[in-house]
This record gives structure tokens, sequence and C-alpha cells, in this order.
């Protein structure tokens, strides 16, 4: 049963054996895994599987988002404007998800920010700690280790 469900489900995709797809797949399964342990980290209360399932469907929100504007964008031509600002309501709509799916399982939001909100500010912390270490390492090491990003 589950076989048939993943036949189908690669039936409908345009190109099945795409790497865009692959990788597409592969974020969708491995960055909530990041997210729900974060999340975990700031709600003791969750299980992990609990904190997974809110990162999964906050992701695929997200997701899911993304490639609507993304369409829309390409058929219509948002002014670069109306891009900038779409691209910072991202953070605030996905932390606003978490929240959302966290008082489902009973979290209340305390204080000033949610769940959501500490998630978010913890993913960009983390990530300008990672640029600032890697952009550190290309100064000491002096060879360009963001070639791999210009492919």
């Amino acid at each position: 049963m589950h076989f048939q469900i993943e036949r189908f489900i690669l039936a409908m995709l345009p190109y099945p054996d795409s790497p865009a797809i692959l990788r597409f797949l592969a974020g969708s399964l491995f960055f909530p895994l990041i997210y729900g342990g974060m999340i975990k980290y700031f709600e003791r209360r969750l299980l992990f599987w609990q904190a997974y399932l809110i990162a999964l469907v906050a992701h695929i929100f997200l997701a899911a988002l993304l490639f609507t504007y993304g369409f829309a964008n390409s058929q219509i031509g948002f002014p670069p404007l109306l891009d900038g600002l779409a691209n910072l309501a991202w953070v605030p709509l996905w932390a606003l998800m978490i929240t959302r799916l966290a008082a489902s399982y009973g979290i209340k939001k305390e204080g000033r920010f949610g769940l959501g909100a500490k998630v978010a500010l913890a993913t960009i912390v983390i990530m300008l700690a990672f640029i600032v270490a890697l952009a550190g390492l290309n100064l000491l090491i002096g060879a360009d280790i963001f070639s791999w990003l210009r492919r």
C-alpha cells in the first residue's frame, strides 16, 4: 500500500528524477528535524515526534506559500519592493504557524515571544553564526570555500 502511494505521488510530479525535487523532499524531511529539535529545546513538555510534526506542518505550509508566490510572481511579475516585503513576511508567518500549531498541543504563549518567535530567532542566530564561521574559515585558509554556491 505504501509503495503504491509513493508511486502515485512520483507519477504526479512532472520530472520525478529531477535533482531539485529530490533536494526539496530531502530538505522537507531534514530541516524539520532541526526545527523540531529547537521546538523541543524551547518547550520541554512536547514529545519529539510532536515537535517534529509541528515543524513539518509549518515547513509544508511555508513551502506551499513560497510555491504559490513564486508561480504568481512568474506570471504577474511583482515589483521589487513587493518582492522584498514578501521575503520579510515569510519568517513571521512561519513563526506564527509554529505558535498556532503548538497551541493545539496545549502550549500557551508566555511572555513577550511565543514558541514560533523563539525558534525563528534561534534559527536566525544559528544561521548568522554559521555564516560568520564559514567566512572566518574562508579568510583563515585563504581558499574559496564558497565556490560550490556559484555552480
